[in-house]
């Protein structure tokens, strides 16, 4: 994969991050991953709004055609428990990174590196993430982290 501003991933759909700037040069490994699935879900709706424009809230559940984004309801995200399915596929996960992975055909360890970066848990996986995150506009090329102070 390049360092595209709007890099294609293996499925066709456009990378939920931007490419540079994830987290490097850090100590992070698998057990990292829980950490930043905890801290993501309270920003799931953002980021599905983010990764998956097309898609709809019903209820707890963004509703999507399926991992490339497009219109339909196979691909269903519980916004309060991060557990998603695509129910045409059968692919299915259980977290934030579980789903930012099957979007862009990555590893979940490298998932989980990207998703801390754009969370803001710069110090690695276990520091706390920014207090506000937002999803960007549909030109943006990753979330919107903010600072209260």
């Amino acid at each position: 994969m390049s360092n595209n501003r709007n890099q294609t991933c293996r499925r066709g759909a456009v990378a939920p991050w931007p490419t540079r700037g994830a987290v490097t040069g850090q100590r992070f490994d698998r057990s990292d991953i829980p950490a930043v699935a905890e801290a993501a879900l309270p920003h799931l709706l953002d980021l599905c709004k983010r990764w998956l424009p097309n898609g709809r809230l019903a209820g707890a559940e963004w509703t999507v055609g399926s991992l490339r984004g497009e219109p339909g309801r196979s691909l269903r995200v519980n916004v309060r428990t991060g557990r998603w399915c695509d129910f045409e596929t059968g692919e299915r996960g259980g977290d934030a990174v579980a789903l930012a992975a099957a979007i862009a055909g990555l590893t979940q360890l490298e998932a989980a590196r990207r998703l801390a970066a754009m969370l803001g848990m710069e110090g690695g996986a276990h520091d706390r993430p920014r207090s506000e995150v937002r999803a960007a506009g549909r030109g943006g090329d990753r979330l919107v982290v903010e600072d209260d102070g």
